[in-house]
């Protein structure tokens, strides 16, 4: 790890106590870092098994954070999405789409409410997002993605509200057909009937319910990467959360420092040289 040379209680300029991982950089501020990765170096200290507690005018104490900076998680990330790209270009070359080919019906008969079908919200109709554990409707078989085609027989054309206003008026037992997936699939995040080409052989053996097309998951994978490589907002005094226990941290082994050293912290001097302070 990195030693603290330069005592600093300005938590975007503290050298010493921040080193990457993967890079090998050290002597690093805090600001190199995405707030997440900050976060996890703050926790790991509460859980250090070794702690050295000797104590006296000739030991040192210096904090020790590591994480993986800012420039390679952005170089990672570009590598992981290189690598899919070219997982697409050689699915796509060696693959031949299958026609659509619509499901079959299967009936089903409810006679206690609730049913415990959640449907999607998007698209038109009634589609199922989901079952809830123990309901009719799993207990049935009804599948995500199944689409609610009759209602006691009778043709549903409608927009889901109302759709939805039928099936609370509609006396018990209820007979509701569904048209199954046939040889497509159904993504519970965009909430869409896609062909089986758009989701990864792994994600096709999880439960349907888990399900999420390729685009899904590399739209969610980007969103993760932004909000860990996002810089924090500027100090404030007074501010809470991680970012003022870290400024709390900074002064706090600046002050261990000075009643060791008798060296005063010299704040804001960054990592241009050490702080000469006043005995």
């Amino acid at each position: 790890m990195a030693k603290s040379d330069d005592l600093n209680t300005d938590w975007q300029r503290s050298a010493g106590d921040f080193n990457c991982v993967v890079c090998q950089r050290k002597r690093l501020p805090a600001s190199e870092f995405s707030k997440k990765q900050v976060e996890k170096a703050l926790e790991s200290l509460r859980s250090i098994a070794d702690q050295d507690i000797r104590t006296g005018p000739e030991i040192q104490q210096v904090t020790h954070l590591s994480g993986v900076c800012k420039r390679c998680t952005e170089e990672r990330e570009r590598q992981q999405q290189a690598a899919a790209a070219e997982r697409r270009s050689t699915a796509e070359e060696g693959e031949t789409e299958a026609p659509a080919q619509p499901g079959e019906r299967v009936e089903v008969t409810f006679s206690a409410r609730p049913f415990g079908v959640t449907p999607a919200t998007k698209g038109s109709g009634y589609v199922v997002l989901k079952t809830s554990e123990g309901k009719p409707a799993m207990k049935a078989g009804v599948r995500p993605g199944w689409r609610l085609v009759q209602l006691n027989g009778e043709e549903l054309n409608g927009e889901l509200g109302e759709i939805q206003s039928r099936l609370k008026a509609a006396e018990l037992p209820v007979q509701m057909t569904f048209e199954t997936l046939g040889n497509q699939d159904f993504c519970t995040s965009c909430q869409e009937i896609l062909p089986g080409s758009s989701f990864s052989r792994k994600m096709r053996t999880k439960p349907p319910e888990k399900r999420r097309c390729s685009s899904c998951v590399e739209a969610e994978a980007e969103v993760e990467v932004r909000e860990e490589t996002a810089g924090y907002p500027d100090a404030k005094e007074g501010g809470g959360g991680k970012l003022s226990e870290l400024r709390q941290l900074c002064a706090e082994t600046a002050k261990e420092a000075e009643q060791v050293t008798g060296l005063k912290a010299v704040k804001g001097a960054g990592r241009g040289g050490r702080g000469r302070g006043r005995r």
